[in-house]
């Protein structure tokens, strides 16, 4: 049982403190968080830790997840798809219909007691037409810095109903909610969970060992869902480049497969297709058992991690990578360069060339790689881990419901 005292060695017992006494304001009160799949993705992740530690320091928190069929979550990724910037998507009258009709069959999962309700991102946005009391957010985890505008305007009239909206960063935040409540919070990672925690050498060598993985040649690797806006071809082809002058470089892609993305299955094919069956190419997913631990130690493994995703809500995989002491090779992209301190805790990239001769000068320079780690993991302690998450959290709540 998770329990906030467990942080005390990791962000000190003055910050455990003032988790508890901001968290004596809102004792008992009850709270839902409902999202779109309890699996997959940094949402999930973020929940499945939050919502046990929102309940240790004494929060009734629950967490629920959306029922639908294919053509509701095809649909919902769609819009994901085109809030952050697909121009050529339309969604039609039909979609919208079952879209709204699905949120509609799932509101009796709804509390009416709860004081405050969390909707999480587009896929329950329309569950704002059955509230009845309390006071209800709705956090979106997503870049909407430049949205497809028809399909923006077919959502934000439901956006605007809520009695506050949260995004990742300030420039997601769209014109037309200058009137809302708008409150900006970034996305934080457990370092206590399986995915996070400290690993022996041991361990990560026996994991590497079942993958087929050599730990005594360089290992460059990217952690993230399989889709477009990831990058993975785009991975491949940089890695391809680093191989040109370190011809014993191996790269390791990791994803999984979450239930509201029915696009993984394609993408994923298409980059096993596009590693043309290359022995140095390892593409893992939780369905040849690649889990939190497993993912854990292959970061660990990382010379360099890499994220070269063309949009990004914020990358809790660097953070990830980051807080294991591994530099990351990240674009411009979203919450990236919040993280990716260029010079300072990896580098920020233009392109994949530019990707391909930093990764050769960390690989060549493990020293300045260790370095810049070093920074990393000390960035994601002062600003990136769950217990901040957890105060902001308890902030909004104390401005919300006026305790």
């Amino acid at each position: 049982m998770v329990r906030i005292e467990d942080y005390t060695p990791i962000v000190g017992a003055g910050e455990v403190e003032s988790i508890k006494e901001m968290a004596e304001h809102v004792r008992g009160a009850k709270v839902e968080h409902i999202n779109a799949t309890s699996f997959g993705g940094g949402v999930a992740e973020i929940l499945n830790r939050l919502v046990p530690l929102a309940r240790s320091v004494g929060i009734d928190a629950e967490w629920k997840t959306l029922s639908g069929d294919e053509d509701f979550f095809l649909t919902t990724k769609r819009i994901h798809n085109a809030l952050q910037g697909d121009g050529t998507i339309e969604i039609s009258e039909g979609m919208m219909r079952h879209y709204i009709d699905t949120n509609d069959l799932n509101a009796s999962k709804l509390n009416d007691s709860s004081e405050v309700v969390v909707i999480h991102d587009p896929q329950p946005l329309p569950m704002i037409d059955h509230k009845t009391t309390g006071k209800w957010v709705w956090r979106c985890h997503i870049d909407t810095s430049s949205p497809n505008i028809k399909v923006w305007n077919l959502i934000n009239g439901y956006v605007k109903k809520y009695d506050a909206a949260i995004f990742s960063l300030e420039k997601y935040v769209p014109e037309d909610l200058a009137q809302m409540r708008v409150l900006i919070d970034f996305p934080t990672i457990d370092p206590l969970s399986a995915k996070n925690a400290s690993m022996s050498a041991s361990e990560v060598l026996k994991i590497l060992e079942r993958y087929g993985i050599d730990p005594d040649r360089p290992i460059i690797g990217q952690v993230a869902r399989f889709d477009p806006w990831k990058n993975p071809l785009g991975v491949i082809d940089t890695y391809r480049r680093v191989k040109e002058k370190i011809r014993n470089v191996q790269l390791i892609m990791i994803g999984s497969f979450a239930n509201d993305d029915l696009e993984g299955t394609e993408w994923h094919n298409r980059t096993v297709r596009y590693a043309q069956g290359d022995k140095d190419i390892h593409i893992l997913t939780n369905l040849e058992g690649v889990l939190d631990k497993e993912v854990n130690a292959f970061q660990r493994s990382f010379n360099v991690a890499l994220q070269l995703s063309l949009r990004e809500g914020f990358g809790l995989s660097v953070t990830e990578a980051l807080w294991k002491g591994v530099p990351v090779v990240g674009t411009k992209a979203g919450g990236i360069p919040l993280q990716v301190i260029d010079g300072v805790t990896g580098y920020l990239v233009g392109s994949l060339e530019e990707a391909a001769d930093a990764t050769r000068q960390l690989i060549k320079r493990p020293w300045a790689a260790r370095e810049l780690g070093y920074a990393g993991m000390q960035l994601v302690r002062l600003n990136f881990l769950i217990t901040k998450g957890l105060k902001s959290y308890l902030r909004m709540h104390i401005e919300l419901v006026g305790k």
